[in-house]
């Protein structure tokens, strides 16, 4: 029975996941614990959860696999920075380099610290986006599809393009640093006054209140060419300030105007700049995929790689570049690479037992009965116990509160998908601010995603058969606006979650009941958490947000609090 145990840690989103005789029992992100949102240390309470979850010890371990190969990051990386940085006086970046690069080397030899004596497991280093390419593959369940990766930068690696072949992944072509989508996406999202390598899906949402008054200038910044690369002008995009902190040069500023200001007046130039780098990154992403279907032949493709969060770019794909089914990893972000960097060293030492694919992300830790009603007790709370929680829920939402909903395991990547949600009517054209300015405590323009019957998806959004894990965008169907205005974007979209009997039957329940009590089996649903913080992980967390913000309710089953009205 191998046990295979990846992880990643050192840049952001730490997380490790755990392959038990070839099966996903458990995975989760470091914040979650540390409640330090984006957390890049050493996942040690990650990699606890998951020994445990699995029910092992540190010596039943056979190996641990880790998401980088540090000897590429110091070769290349380095290699790179010294002709660009080094003679602009860049000397102490390229020590923080080494550095970085050297605790990357000894990742093992941590791991080996923190679980002990009885840890004698190997550790395999996983290039970082052959890391990404496994686990879409993994957690797809496609036979043989095309890949797609896209992000800031690996060991030096911005791309890929390939396909498998049954348990082998071929490279077709790919992209290095600074021709990379994530550093020109992250610019933009530092020159419009929002923390780059974490807000860059303030910039999606914004995008669809502008126009691309500035196409053209990010289209000769970054492009696609025929042979499947990815070309960033550096001329246009100054790369100089190191890895991940790419900012524009003044002739650029000159013509977009100067960097907005963290929390400064939103202006429409800022609408308009963010329509534009948004149209430039789709344009790049859909024409890599409609190479890749023409290349490979394949009627499937899989997508992953933290550009692979772009949910419009995905919407985008999945209409134009030909592919009958197309799958964003749920977990697209460096967080997803634990996964990846297991399935890679279990099929180089245990190919001959075979993998399980995943039945979805609900791989995060739950919590019994008694131990949510102890943390309910312990807090003093007044609670009931519903007969029907489910129903309860769905009422309480069709009469026009906000509920948290906390139940079963959390999911794995950045999605709540019903198990940690907050939920909402979204028939309600002003819930959308109400949630955003009470609950959330987030900017005006975020919108907010729909929770449906997988059966009724169709009846509301345009192509809609299959989404759960709000990694698309669908055109919302004529005169249905009206009915969801909470969940419809300005832009006439919605980032959809269809949900299924069997893949969370108590979420089913609810919007299945709301859907009895209203007529639309539709509800609005956002991540139980407040602006710069983690999704909740424990019951406890979930009290501290629920008593920290407007919401109305906390569904925790089989309990309920009721906030009594002022």
């Amino acid at each position: 029975m191998p046990a295979v145990l990846g992880f990643n840690c050192y840049k952001h989103d730490s997380a490790a996941a755990i392959l038990v005789d070839g099966r996903l029992v458990a995975a989760a992100e470091e914040e979650r614990f540390t409640r330090v949102k984006h957390d890049p240390g050493f996942p040690a309470r990650a990699v606890d959860y998951c020994l445990k979850a699995a029910g092992l010890a540190a010596s039943d371990l056979d190996c641990v696999a880790y998401y980088m190969v540090p000897s590429r990051v110091m070769a290349e990386n380095l290699l790179f920075s010294r002709h660009y940085i080094l003679e602009r006086g860049g000397g102490n970046f390229l020590l923080a380099q080494l550095a970085g690069a050297r605790k990357m080397s000894l990742a093992g030899a941590t791991m080996k610290e923190h679980l002990g004596p009885g840890f004698r497991a190997r550790t395999v280093f996983v290039d970082h986006h052959t890391a990404h390419a496994w686990a879409a593959w993994y957690c797809s369940g496609f036979e043989d599809p095309a890949v797609l990766t896209m992000d800031g930068v690996g060991e030096r690696d911005t791309s890929l393009l390939g396909d498998f072949e049954g348990p082998r992944l071929r490279r077709l072509a790919g992209s290095v640093y600074p021709d990379s989508p994530g550093v020109f996406y992250s610019a933009v999202t530092r020159h419009l006054g929002f923390e780059p390598d974490g807000d860059e899906y303030k910039v999606m949402g914004l995008s669809s209140y502008g126009e691309p008054e500035f196409v053209d200038l990010f289209r000769r910044m970054i492009r696609a060419t025929p042979d499947g690369r990815i070309r960033v002008d550096t001329r246009l995009l100054d790369i100089r300030r190191g890895v991940h902190h790419a900012s524009f040069p003044r002739a650029v500023e000159e013509i977009l105007g100067p960097p907005r200001s963290p929390g400064g007046e939103m202006e429409r130039r800022h609408e308009n700049i963010a329509a534009s780098a948004q149209r430039a990154l789709e344009e790049v992403g859909l024409s890599l995929a409609r190479l890749l279907r023409k290349a490979t032949g394949r009627d499937r493709l899989v997508i992953a790689g933290g550009v692979g969060l772009n949910c419009v770019m995905n919407g985008l794909i999945e209409r134009e570049a030909g592919f009958s089914e197309i799958y964003p990893l749920p977990a697209p972000h460096d967080a997803g690479t634990s996964i990846g960097a297991a399935v890679a060293a279990h099929l180089s030492m245990f190919g001959g037992t075979p993998l399980e694919t995943p039945p979805g992300m609900y791989l995060g830790p739950s919590y019994t009965e008694q131990e949510i009603e102890a943390a309910l007790i312990q807090s003093k709370q007044s609670y009931t116990r519903p007969g029907d929680i489910h129903a309860e829920t769905a009422r309480l939402v069709a009469d026009g509160n906000v509920v948290g909903l906390f139940q079963g395991r959390m999911e794995f990547g950045p999605r709540a998908l019903g198990n940690r949600s907050i939920l909402a009517d979204p028939r309600r054209a002003d819930m959308k601010d109400i949630v955003n300015s009470v609950v959330k405590q987030r900017e005006g323009f975020r919108p907010f995603a729909p929770s449906c019957l997988e059966e009724s998806a169709g009846e509301y959004f345009e192509g809609c058969r299959k989404s759960r894990y709000m990694i698309s965008t669908y055109m919302v169907r004529p005169g249905k606006a009206e009915v969801i205005p909470a969940v419809t974007h300005v832009d006439n979209t919605s980032r959809v979650q269809t949900v299924t009997a069997e893949t969370n039957p108590p979420y089913w329940r609810i919007i299945r009941e709301f859907g009895a009590l209203t007529g639309v089996p539709v509800v609005m649903n956002t991540s139980f958490n407040v602006k710069g913080e983690p999704i909740v992980e424990s019951p406890v967390d979930a009290l501290r947000c629920f008593w920290g913000t407007g919401l109305d309710a906390l569904s925790i089953p089989p309990f309920l609090i009721v906030k009594s009205p002022r």
